[in-house]
C-alpha cells in the first residue's frame, strides 16, 4: 500500500517564492550599499594621507598609545619634543627594510643619521645588527616595550617598511608605505641627516 499523496501547494501565476523574495532583498541591499559608497566622499585618514593639513595627527595618534624602549631598555618617546624626525617602522624579517637600510648606508657614506628613529617590531635590539651591517651611525633604535604593544603596532602597520615624517610640533606631515625609489628616498634621507625638516 502506498502512502497517500499530499496535494501540491497551488501557486498563483506571477507570485514569487520565499527564496526568490529573499534573494531579491539581498540584491537590493547590496545595490544600496554600492550606491551609497559610490556617492559618498572618499575617506581620508590623516595619518595615511601623503600631505595632511597643518593639524595632522600626533605621533601617538598615528602609531597608537603604547610605550617604546630604546636599545638600552629605557622607556623613551618615539620622537623628542621639538625635533623633526623620520620614523621607519621595520622588521628583522623584512627584505625591503634591509634594502632601504643598505641604500641609506650608501647615501650616508659614514655620515651620522641622528634624525632616523628605527622602530623595529621585534624590539630595539633587533634593529642593531641591521644598521651595523650597513654601517649606519647615529640612528636611534626603538622597539615596542611589551608583546601587546608589538601586536598593536603590527596590526596598525602590517606592511614594512613604513615611514612617518614628523615635524617640530610632533605632527605626522607625511607617510610613505613600502620601499620608495631611491630618488624619493633622498628626500627622506635629507631629514634623517639633518639637512631639512620635512621630505
Amino acid at each position: 500500500m502506498t502512502a497517500p499523496r499530499l496535494p501540491r501547494p497551488v501557486r498563483r501565476r506571477g507570485a514569487l517564492s520565499s527564496s526568490t523574495m529573499l534573494l531579491l532583498a539581498v540584491a537590493l541591499g547590496c545595490g544600496a550599499l554600492v550606491l551609497r559608497r559610490a556617492v559618498a566622499p572618499p575617506p581620508a585618514p590623516l595619518w595615511l594621507a601623503d600631505q595632511p593639513p597643518q593639524g595632522g595627527p600626533t605621533v601617538r595618534e598615528a602609531l597608537g598609545q603604547f610605550a617604546v624602549h630604546d636599545a638600552n631598555g629605557r622607556t623613551v618617546p618615539v620622537v623628542p619634543a621639538g625635533e623633526p624626525a623620520i620614523v621607519m617602522i621595520s622588521s628583522r624579517t623584512c627584505v625591503w627594510c634591509k634594502r632601504v637600510l643598505k641604500d641609506l648606508g650608501e647615501m650616508a657614506a659614514g655620515r651620522p643619521l641622528p634624525r632616523l628613529r628605527l622602530l623595529t617590531l621585534e624590539g630595539a635590539g633587533e634593529g642593531a645588527p641591521m644598521v651595523a651591517k650597513e654601517r649606519i651611525t647615529g640612528a636611534v633604535l626603538l622597539g615596542p616595550a611589551a608583546g601587546a604593544d608589538q601586536v598593536q603596532l603590527t596590526f596598525r602597520y602590517p606592511g614594512t617598511p613604513t615611514f612617518l615624517a614628523i615635524d617640530r610640533r610632533g605632527r605626522v606631515v607625511r607617510t610613505l608605505p613600502g620601499y620608495p625609489i631611491r630618488e624619493e628616498l633622498r628626500h627622506w634621507f635629507a631629514v634623517m641627516a639633518g639637512d631639512q625638516d620635512t621630505p
